[in-house]
């Protein structure tokens, strides 16, 4: 009787064997599917976080190449001009949109101009970004305007907000950064004729006033 039963359990054990490693098999298979779908996610993640600093370093080249290339003007302050502009569109306070940062590509380059190039000869001084799928481009407008001796300054001074939109390798990583940049301009009797030789009203040494950039943000 004993050796009947043996007999039975000994046949059933190659196939509970079978069972037991195709069990186990399957459970790591499933591991090795949940590890390999969670690298996958996690370089996922790394690419886009790697997409928006680029991004960003472009937006912050852009913005401070527009604010170096504003503070580093002479003579009088730019004119007004929004479209169309033969040389720098600048806008006031108003003429753009509430949220500037949604626009697409197109509306920043029609209404801005692209980073490292003098918007006044067009001529190149700087290169931001080549690896980037979309130039990096800046705008102006004139936020407020204090007039000559109105707060102890003999100069005019003038809040300038700058936009700097840059972008990585895909459409998807786009930076905005916004700025408000102060800067004096010396009267219009001073600067006719204008003097090679006198210091920017920016820098010049005791004055009652703001210089550079006052603020920044990121826009997006």
């Amino acid at each position: 009787m004993s050796t009947g039963l043996s007999n039975g359990v000994s046949k059933l054990q190659p196939g509970m064997v079978l069972l037991l490693c195709l069990i186990f098999l399957m459970a790591l298979t499933l591991i090795g599917l949940s590890a390999a779908s969670d690298t996958i996610l996690q370089n996922k993640l790394a690419s886009n976080l790697q997409e928006a600093e680029r991004a960003k370093q472009s937006a912050l080249l852009t913005l401070s190449s527009a604010e170096q290339w504003l503070l580093a003007l002479d003579g009088a302050p730019p004119e007004n001009c929004t479209a169309p502009c033969d040389g720098l569109h600048l806008y006031v306070a108003g003429d753009l949109p509430v949220r500037p940062e949604s626009e697409n590509f197109s509306w920043w380059l029609e209404h801005g101009h692209e980073a490292g190039i003098n918007p006044l000869t067009g001529e190149r001084f700087a290169t931001i970004s080549r690896d980037s799928v979309n130039l990096p481009v800046w705008i102006i407008e004139v936020v407020k305007t204090t007039p000559p001796m109105a707060e102890g300054n003999p100069d005019l001074q003038i809040w300038y907000r700058i936009l700097a939109r840059g972008s990585g390798w895909t459409d998807g990583a786009v930076s905005v950064m916004e700025s408000t940049v102060v800067r004096s301009w010396p009267a219009v009797e001073d600067t006719e004729p204008p003097d090679p030789d006198a210091q920017l009203s920016c820098s010049r040494q005791g004055l009652p006033a703001k210089c550079g950039r006052y603020a920044w943000r990121e826009l997006r």
